[in-house]
């Protein structure tokens, strides 16, 4: 007879695959095998995705010859629809039963490939076909690799909360994932600006595709040590026929009584909208206003500057301050810094130092983002008397990438409005290069300032509150 378990007062059935349990009991101390497999699945396939993030727009926009306008609302639509398959997804995942790799891990491996073909398949040039046919290939491409990134972000994400149930250890998991994103995001924008762009500044046609193979294979060696180092600890049982249905609409009533929940993913939402696209605005401010692309690389290495001072301060500031405090106040200072670049004419050298400076104060919420986000997902557990952490991670990209999916086009769309020609390249006129130094300014100061109210306003959990939700859904 299969073991169980309690939450609240509901009893569940662990799993019946005796090879998944065994595993799990048998499994090593959490560690920093743990920390270190964990920080390389984010450092892998965060690879890929700062790849697609940042430079598929200069790809299609500059060298496939597609109007900003047209690629606004291929992302819009691609990612909306992708972000409505996620709940779907994320219930496959919990739907299937754990094996003797655990239940999260064979994702990673099962999808690796699928996943690095589509990225590399995005940056074929086609500018020499029909533009019809460009449009074509870029929705289709852009959308199957939307849906086989989920097949690994939503299990590598749900697989959190089965390495260990304790809020420390899952804070350091975080803080290890954030260094893994932070670093795919050093690599990716230090290496691409030296490979891409020519001694005019502008971007060349053939490299794209080299890029894309080169860390697609990085990608895999990075997932492959995430398989081969991370442990899974925390049974999760399986589901009965009557389980396997959900109701998504009892899920989404339940995320909005759950306050935690509403501000980390509101939060979530805004740092991709607002922090996030300073990457891509960084190509065209250092592009078009300063002139200067080779400093981008620069930029690039120094982003790992802020993470890794935030590093330092965090655990004692959380253990003094706890963890709302630590990802609220400073936002304020964020908004402070970022917003020098917006409002005064600082030089290229200036804006680099006050862009990093903001990074840091908001970098203490990259760095307990998904330790934020484990702790709302045991406390939907604790809400709704059951396990469906594949559920509910689904749901929350379904939510991120749903709203988000308006970011990228939104940059289109404001270089749109401001007179962005591409047939200029790096020569744009000097308002519109202005213009886009200010925008590059002011998107974060946007960002930073309505992180603050998110958790000032509506995150309503203590540490310790928190930390006996936890025990209670994680224990057997």
């Amino acid at each position: 007879m299969a073991a169980e378990t309690k939450i609240g007062q509901t009893v569940l059935e662990v799993s019946s695959n005796q090879e998944y349990v065994a595993g799990v009991k048998s499994a090593p101390t959490f560690g920093i095998k743990d920390k270190l497999g964990y920080m390389f699945g984010d450092l892998g396939f965060n690879s890929l995705q700062v790849l697609v993030n940042t430079y598929l727009m200069i790809f299609f926009v500059n060298i496939v010859g597609i109007t900003p306008v047209h690629f606004s609302l291929i992302i819009a639509i691609c990612k909306a629809s992708d972000a409505i398959n996620d709940p779907f997804i994320g219930r496959a995942v919990d739907n299937r039963a754990g094996s003797k790799f655990g239940k999260y891990k064979p994702f990673l491996i099962k999808y690796l490939l699928p996943y690095i073909a589509t990225t590399i398949l995005l940056f074929v040039n086609l500018s020499g076909m029909p533009y019809a046919f460009r449009i074509a290939y870029a929705l289709i491409t852009y959308f199957i690799w939307g849906i086989v990134g989920t097949f690994i972000n939503v299990p590598y994400g749900a697989m959190l909360n089965s390495i260990t149930s304790d809020m420390k250890g899952r804070t350091d998991l975080s803080n290890f994932r954030s260094i893994g994103s932070v670093m795919a995001n050093v690599i990716v924008t230090s290496i691409a600006p030296l490979i891409l762009f020519d001694q005019m500044d502008n971007p060349v046609a053939n490299r794209f595709v080299l890029l894309g193979i080169i860390l697609s294979i990085f990608t895999a060696v990075c997932l492959l040590l995430t398989h081969v180092l991370v442990s899974e600890r925390v049974i999760i049982p399986d589901k009965t026929d009557e389980q396997k249905s959900i109701n998504y609409f009892k899920v989404m009533k339940t995320f909005v009584k759950n306050r935690p929940m509403v501000a980390v993913i509101s939060a979530y939402i805004i740092t991709k909208f607002f922090i996030q696209t300073t990457g891509i605005m960084n190509q065209y401010v250092f592009m078009s206003h300063y002139r200067a692309t080779e400093q981008l690389a620069a930029l690039g290495l120094a982003t790992l500057i802020p993470t890794l001072v935030a590093m330092v301060f965090v655990k004692p500031m959380i253990n003094r301050f706890g963890k709302k405090n630590l990802v609220t106040w400073p936002a304020l200072l964020a908004a402070a810094s970022f917003s020098v670049n917006a409002f005064f004419p600082v030089s290229s050298t200036q804006y680099i130092f006050f862009q990093l400076l903001g990074q840091f104060f908001v970098g203490f919420f990259s760095l307990l983002i998904w330790s934020l986000i484990a702790d709302a997902v045991d406390y939907q557990a604790y809400l709704t008397k059951e396990r469906n952490d594949g559920t509910i991670y689904a749901t929350i990209t379904f939510l991120v990438f749903l709203v988000s999916s308006f970011s990228t086009s939104m940059i289109a769309l404001l270089l749109d409005a401001v007179g962005y020609d591409v047939a200029l390249g790096a020569a744009q006129t000097t308002g519109v290069a202005t213009a886009i130094k200010f925008m590059g300014g002011i998107l974060p100061v946007i960002g930073a300032v309505l992180i603050f109210f998110c958790f000032h306003f509506i995150y309503n959990m203590t540490d310790a509150e928190m930390q006996n939700i936890s025990k209670e859904v994680n224990s057997l």
